[in-house]
Parts: C-alpha cells; structure tokens; sequence
C-alpha cells in the first residue's frame, strides 16, 4: 500500500488519572508536518576467533522515539503550547483610565495592552493634558515628539495615559516546564481515500525551534517531542508507546 498522508492533529494535556479517551483533546489546525523516527542502541561482539572476522553476538534495543510537528496555526493556545506558557485568550475591552507611563521627547511608550486608535487616547499630567501635537498614536503606544510644546510638561515627567483597548489574548512563555501531551492523529492516505489513526499516550514536547515576526512566507510552529511509556497503558500485547490503526 502507497501512502501519502493529510490529516488533523489532536493534543491534550496528559493526565496520568484519567484514560486516553477522557482527556481534552483540541485540533492545533493545519499542520504541514507529523512524522516520527526510532533510534536504536546497538552492541555488537566481534568474531576473535575467525580470520576472517565478523560478528559473532549483536544486542539491538530501543534508544528513544521521537518525531516532529509543524503547525501552522498561530492561535494562542499553539502558542502557549509551543512556548510552555499560558495562554489567556479573552482579555476585555474595558476603558484603561490611568495606565503610569513617563514622558521622553523622542521616545516610544508601549502601552500594557494594544490600544483601540478609533478611540482617541487622553495623556494627562497631573490635571495638564498633554496636547495631541506632542505625541503621534499607533496600536501599540505613543510616540513623543522630538520637542514638547505642552505648558508645564517637560522630558521626564511621569503621565497618566488613559484609553482603550481591543479585544485580545496573550499568552505568558517560558513559565512552565516541558508540557506531557497525549497526541491523536486523524489521517487520510491520499492515495486511497483509506483512514489511519495514530494514538501517541504519552509525548513531552520541546520549545518550538524558531519564531519568525518578520517573513516574507507563511511562518510555522516547528515542534519536535519524545514519546516515553505510559504505564497506565496495559495489557498483554499492548503497546504503551503508541497505536497505529489503519482502514483494510
């Protein structure tokens, strides 16, 4: 059978309590890469007693299994997979009335969340507004002119900025350790239209390789992982790494 694979990758968190099925699986979106790879250890005892050499024992075990994913969604939950981190998809759009800043002539001044600019911002010193000729908006700040015309404001002074934001998600990275995933693959030979299932228990995943803001291509989360045994896998003749069904 000829093979060439299209399918859905599934993730969720692994939870040691609860079986394969009862875990929250999410669809990371289109993905142009999932394959695996096996290694092996290998020793080998030499044939000392013929001159002709070769080899008389060879030991073969299992190094490690590990794969790859390349996921082409940039959502914040990949993201925060990606990443180790925390995704917080729903962040408000309440008004923001006294965001502390400090005013600098020339200076950008990234505000905490990305600013709503058809809503005009109000920048206030003390009971001064700072006047709109002194600052230029963009989503993510201001940005202070060179020179400060507003009476009573000079380079330096603490402001108060107030406006609001969009609605949005962030996601927190780098503040947990390596996530343990259970993986489930959905897939479709294209070559016959022919179903295949890949049930993957347990996976740690690593950092995603590289993160590009800037491109001129479609970027990609590029995800390698380690599938380790799940020993609440049992049962004789059960694998405890991972399950391969494919349509007859």
């Amino acid at each position: 059978m000829s093979f060439i694979g299209t399918g859905k990758i599934k993730i969720a968190t692994y939870t040691s309590g609860a079986t394969f099925a009862a875990r929250n699986f999410i669809d990371v979106g289109n993905a142009s890469d999932f394959s695996y790879n096996f290694s092996e250890t290998k020793k080998e005892l030499l044939d000392y007693q013929d001159p002709a050499g070769g080899t008389a024992a060879t030991v073969v075990k299992l190094d490690k299994v590990e794969g790859k994913m390349d996921l082409r969604v940039f959502s914040l939950a990949n993201l925060a997979l990606a990443l180790w981190g925390t995704a917080a998809p729903t962040l408000g759009v309440t008004a923001i009335t006294t965001e502390p800043h400090v005013i600098t002539a020339g200076s950008f001044v990234p505000f905490d969340r990305i600013m709503n600019t058809t809503v005009a911002p109000v920048i206030t010193k003390g009971t001064t507004t700072v006047g709109t000729a002194d600052y230029v908006i963009s989503p993510g700040g201001i940005t202070i002119a060179s020179t400060i015309s507003t009476v009573g404001v000079t380079s330096g002074d603490a402001i108060n900025v107030a406006y609001t934001p969009i609605a949005s998600g962030s996601v927190q990275t780098l503040i947990n350790s390596a996530p343990e995933v259970s993986v489930f693959f959905e897939g479709i030979n294209g070559v016959d239209g022919k179903m295949t299932t890949v049930r993957m228990y347990k996976a740690k995943l690593g950092v995603a390789q590289n993160v590009s803001m800037i491109s001129e291509d479609f970027n990609t989360l590029s995800l390698t992982f380690t599938i380790n045994k799940d020993t609440t896998v049992t049962g004789a003749g059960i694998s405890q790494f991972m399950k391969i069904e494919a349509q007859s």
